[in-house]
């Protein structure tokens, strides 16, 4: 039953997150990455994750893309143009997604070699909440003013240009 659940799953994520590369609309590809984010926490539970599971729902799913479809309306994104006819874009990408597969392939099979055998720690909430505000405390402070300065970047890019007066000689 887990198993079948897994792969059902497994073929929901993969395929929202085929949707978020694929959809034509800027907000149907963020309601595709929160369904696949969404995906993503349920393999987190099946494998006994579920603090990263309730984590991946509240940060990403709920933050992260509500963010992005904040600054996606912000920034009133037209229609893009097709640069290319869509068989030269449809080889180029197959090439470039061989390409890149080929790369990771060659990669992980020469930098795993012999796996240790490690025995599983059961990581609990009172553990990574200890090691999040002491160890790791200032690279989460750091990562807030950044993305605090990142939001403030995009509204000034992105703001209404205001028309000057033209001074009269």
């Amino acid at each position: 039953m887990k198993e079948a659940a897994f792969a059902f799953f497994s073929l929901f994520t993969l395929l929202t997150a085929a949707g978020v590369v694929l959809s034509r609309g800027v907000v149907y590809s963020a309601f595709n990455l929160v369904l696949s984010l969404f995906g993503l926490a349920i393999l987190y539970l099946l494998w006994g994750a579920s603090f990263i599971s309730m984590i991946q729902i509240l940060i990403y799913a709920g933050a992260i893309v509500v963010l992005f479809v904040f600054v996606v309306m912000l920034l009133n994104l037209e229609k893009p143009q097709d640069i290319a006819p869509p068989w030269i874009r449809g080889i180029l990408t197959g090439v470039s997604v061989w390409g890149l597969c080929f790369i990771l392939l060659r990669v992980f099979s020469r930098s795993f070699g012999e796996m240790p055998s490690v025995e599983p720690q059961k990581a609990s909430v009172r553990m990574i909440s200890q090691l999040l505000f002491s160890q790791y405390l200032w690279p989460f402070e750091i990562l807030t003013v950044f993305l605090l300065a990142l939001i403030v970047g995009i509204y000034m890019l992105a703001r209404p240009e205001r028309e000057t007066p033209h001074e009269s000689p």
